[in-house]
Parts: C-alpha cells; structure tokens; sequence
C-alpha cells in the first residue's frame, strides 16, 4: 500500500489529490492512502446536493470561503487546517456499501483507540466517543477505484459551520451551534494537551490499515501524471459552473409561466435526506432534480431516475411503479423507491420562495 502524507497544501489541492490518484489508477493497481490538510477554511457539498440549498452562500462569498463540489457523496461540509483527511483508494475494488464500512471503519477506530481515546463504530458509517460523533465517513467510486474516506477531527470551529450552513433563522443558527457542541467531539477535548503531532497520527492509520488490510506500507510521492490529474481537479472542483450545476430552474422564486408549478419535497430516509424539486404542467412532471446528503450505488443511476420520472403523473401508485421498475433495473442501493415517493408526498410549493446570494 502507497501511503502519501502531503502535510498542509492549498485548499484546491487538499481536495482535488484524493479525486486525481483514484482517477489515474488502473484496476490492476496497488491500494494508495492519501493524507493532506488545507491550509485555510472552504466548504465542500456533496456530489447529489444543491449548494444554494445547503449553504449559506452569501456568508461564504462575503467572507472569502471557498465553495467546492467533490464527487463523493453525503452532506455539506467545513474543511479547514483542524482536520487532518485521509482517503483509502482502492483500485478494482467492489462493494456494496455497508459492507465497506463494516469491513474498514474498525482501522480508524483502532487508530484513535491508540491515540488514548474510546472511539467505537455507530452504524452506518460514524465514528463516536460515547454518544458523541468524532468523525464520519464517506465512500464513492471514481473511475475504477473505491474509495473510503475521513478525517482525524483535531479540532473544529462550530460557529463557523453554523455560519456557512443555510438554516431558516438567526435563532435556528444559535440553536445549530448548540447543537454540534452536543453532537460531536474532538481529539482536543479527548485529549487536551496530550494531542499527537500530525505525522504521528497519519503514522499511527497507516499501520491499522496495513495491519487490517495484510499489506505492507510505504511513502511515496504523487507520480507527474497524478500531479497533471491533481492540477485538472483543482479547476474543476472549484468552478462555480460544476459548484452550482442544476441551479437553474430549480432555484426557488424562478419566474414560472402560467399553468406551471414548481415544488420541492424532502423526506428524511434512514440512509440521508431525500430532496426532489420538480416542474409540474397540468398533473404531469415536466422536469426533476433528485439528490441529497445519501450515498448511492451506483451513481448513474440517479440519472435515469430522473429521466424516467419526466412525463409521469404526480400520483403515488403510478410514481411508485415506475421508481420501483427503475431502482431493480438499474440495482440501486443506498436508497429507495419509497423513499422517492415520500418525498414526492410531502411536497412545498417553491413560486413564493427567494434565496439570496446565490451566483449560478
């Protein structure tokens, strides 16, 4: 197993190295563990989200916070120099992905055990000290790699992350702070003062990695084709073309023609939220977006999802019998077609709705 331990970089590298690495790797490949912190805040929302929906877009722009899109799905997040993230890439790697978590949350566990503190798993993907949250994970495919990936939670500035959140009230933003302080914990308030360096902690996953995963670990370097990939990423995940895709007419307050109504319907499934904003003409569904904060496998399928709903009648017997049809065809996991039609019942008309700040 390559092990690439970057330090502290700019923030468009700390993201786009993990996407550039599993790119460029072949089938064939060996498994490489990438470790890089980014030297200043940014935000990053999930590859099925809207970020005018997440986000408190205006904050971010005022206050120089880069937005990002990654391709890795789950929810919006606060990276910056607290965090230490790693990225596990396996090459011709298969799994569905509960099984993935269940195989390999027990390394970064082990880890922080080794570290001094009481991490345990909580089901699906969380790593926890008590009933408190110190570290999530994700899991995505791109181009012939899995990938599972987290981070070593130093530190972390909830104010902040209550800030660039979007949330309906000043209020609710008060709440959200109080919120995260009782939902989640850092190395630094396990630890206090005892805190390892950096190098050291990287050290300490690679070893529980290696040991789980029964291969050898050694430092490398990112190779020159990885590092032309590393530089393409950088652009791309920063764009704001890529940042905003889909917020054209799914932006609430779009001027809607006569006879043409536009909702949104959220329904919070055991895997992550479930968001779907849809067009609708005469009973019919003349255009759709579906995402949220869920992992799903595979994640073409969301497309044709989406095509297959255009053109059906908003009723729950014919929307459930197509989503149904198209989730066996297409093997989706990670959600399911009646977590679809909950969120097509409990629809909100979006034509009297604004949101502020949004630069597509």
């Amino acid at each position: 197993m390559r092990v690439v331990n970057l330090g502290t970089v700019s923030v468009p590298r700390s993201l786009a190295v993990f996407h550039a690495v599993a790119q460029m790797a072949g089938a064939a490949d060996e498994m490489t563990l990438v470790f890089a912190t980014p030297q200043s805040p940014f935000v990053s929302v999930g590859y099925h989200q809207l970020a005018s929906r997440e986000l408190n877009v205006a904050y971010c722009q005022a206050h120089d916070i880069p937005i990002a899109r990654r391709l890795v799905g789950g929810g919006a997040v606060l990276l910056d120099q607290n965090q230490v993230f790693w990225h596990l890439i396996m090459p011709g790697a298969h799994a569905a992905v509960k099984d993935l978590y269940a195989a390999l949350l027990p390394a970064p566990v082990a880890a922080y055990q080794r570290m001094g503190i009481r991490a345990s798993i909580r089901p699906l993907n969380d790593i926890v000290v008590g009933d408190q949250k110190i570290g999530g994970t994700g899991a995505a495919t791109i181009g012939q790699s899995l990938l599972f990936v987290g981070s070593l939670m130093y530190d972390f500035d909830r104010e902040l992350m209550a800030q660039v959140l979007r949330v309906p009230s000043e209020k609710f933003r008060d709440k959200t702070v109080q919120a995260l302080g009782a939902y989640m914990t850092t190395m630094a308030e396990q630890l206090g003062g005892a805190l390892p360096a950096r190098d050291e902690a990287a050290q300490i996953l690679s070893e529980e990695f290696a040991r789980m995963l029964d291969t050898p670990a050694r430092h490398e370097s990112l190779r020159e084709d990885e590092e032309e990939q590393v530089t393409r990423f950088e652009r791309r995940l920063f764009d704001p073309a890529f940042v905003f895709q889909n917020e054209g007419w799914t932006v609430p307050g779009t001027k809607i023609a006569g006879g043409i109504y536009l909702y949104e319907g959220l329904f919070k499934s055991p895997t992550g939220l479930v968001r779907v904003i849809w067009r609708e003409r005469e009973g019919l569904i003349e255009n759709t977006w579906l995402g949220g904060d869920f992992l799903i496998e595979p994640a073409s399928a969301l497309q044709r999802v989406q095509d297959a709903l255009n053109r059906q009648a908003v009723e729950p017997g014919e929307l459930s019998q197509v989503l149904h049809r198209i989730f066996v065809e297409e093997q989706v996991k990670g959600i399911s077609a009646e977590d679809v039609v909950q969120a097509f019942a409990n629809r909100l008309s979006l034509d009297t709705l604004s949101v502020s700040g949004v630069e597509p």
